[in-house]
């Protein structure tokens, strides 16, 4: 059963929106730059904003339809996240939370589960001016949980947070997908928090969709990622504290090295690399301070600008995307079937 089917047609003054899209979820990720439509796309679905012509579905249930069809927000059952928490500053944190439609108190299985995944009992009696960002943001999510939504739209959720409280909510809001079921729509201009959440993914530009499927797929094309040139999705097998790293899985044999996550082990996690920090040699080398240095073989080369973009297999299910100037693609003979090794620094692999 579809979560989300969506048709809106609207011209504004400098701008037209015009996109057709379903989704099974339970998380669809829509990722652009500003201006692209996203945050309009959100406003339409939750009963902001009324598109000249639109039909919009959820969980099948129509809340627009061309025909003259149109529910009002309150009654959408929608939650609705912004990147501003929007709490009321003269209640308390247990106030605010009971200010979400259908709450039906803090004592209900549903609501402790709520509280307990967000880690929002300590927090109760106090008031949004002595909290942080990110447990604003805890709470804000939690009050659009205890509404019981059908659906929770997400609008840049984690764009205001600085790196570390960006990093906490992304954790929650995978926990909330895992533990609490809720589907949920991301918007978002981060690939890595599309590529880290979402089960399906937008791409718009302009008002239109220029690509649409799995996150790792799309926005590995050129033009899409606006971020890291690499996402992998892989699983967790071990830690090494003391020394501060994290492996995980590749396949064939190898693993990646990562900076020491505390995600669980047996957990699967979305690794960033950037393609400028993979370095290629023909040897496996010795003596490295790098801890990744991986078999790989070249799958295809493209000339782009000053570099040349090297496509590399990476054991059976693994591809990556490296950089190298023209001469030294062509001194190591970089051509389709070459067997190399790739040198990443544990640093350079960033556990999203």
């Amino acid at each position: 059963m579809a979560i989300l089917d969506v048709a809106i047609t609207h011209r504004f003054s400098r701008f037209a929106l015009d996109v057709k899209f379903s989704s099974d979820g339970p998380v669809l990720g829509i990722f652009g730059p500003s201006g692209s439509g996203k945050s309009t796309i959100l406003h339409a679905i939750a009963g902001l904003f009324a598109p000249k012509v639109a039909d919009i579905s959820v969980r099948t249930r129509t809340v627009q339809s061309h025909l003259g069809t149109f529910v009002a927000p309150e009654r959408r059952e929608i939650g609705y996240v912004t990147q501003d928490a929007l709490l009321f500053p003269h209640l308390s944190v247990r106030q605010n939370l009971l200010y979400a439609p259908r709450a039906d108190g803090l004592d209900s299985l549903n609501a402790k589960r709520i509280l307990d995944v967000l880690r929002l009992e300590p927090l109760l009696k106090r008031t949004p001016a002595t909290l942080s960002g990110g447990e604003k943001q805890r709470v804000a999510l939690g009050r659009a949980l205890l509404s019981q939504p059908e659906l929770l739209l997400l609008d840049e959720p984690m764009s205001a947070l600085d790196a570390a409280l960006s990093r906490e909510v992304l954790a929650l809001l995978l926990e909330i997908k895992e533990v609490l079921r809720v589907p949920m729509v991301l918007v978002s201009h981060r690939a890595h928090e599309i590529a880290a959440l979402c089960d399906e993914c937008i791409v718009l530009n302009e008002g239109r969709i220029a690509a649409k499927g799995d996150p790792l797929e799309v926005l590995a094309r050129p033009g899409h990622s606006a971020g890291f040139d690499n996402i992998l999705r892989l699983e967790i097998t071990r830690h090494e504290r003391d020394k501060g790293i994290s492996w995980l899985e590749l396949g064939s044999g190898q693993e990646l090295a990562a900076p020491l996550s505390e995600r669980a082990l047996g957990s699967r996690a979305s690794v960033g690399i950037f393609a400028d920090e993979i370095i290629l040699c023909l040897e496996k080398p010795r003596g490295l301070s790098a801890r990744n240095v991986l078999a790989a073989m070249v799958r295809s080369t493209v000339e782009s600008g000053p570099d040349t973009i090297v496509n590399l297999k990476i054991g059976q299910a693994h591809t990556l995307l490296a950089h190298v100037t023209h001469s030294a693609a062509a001194e190591l003979n970089l051509t389709q079937g070459r067997e190399v090794f790739a040198i990443i620094k544990t640093s350079g692999c960033v556990i999203l």
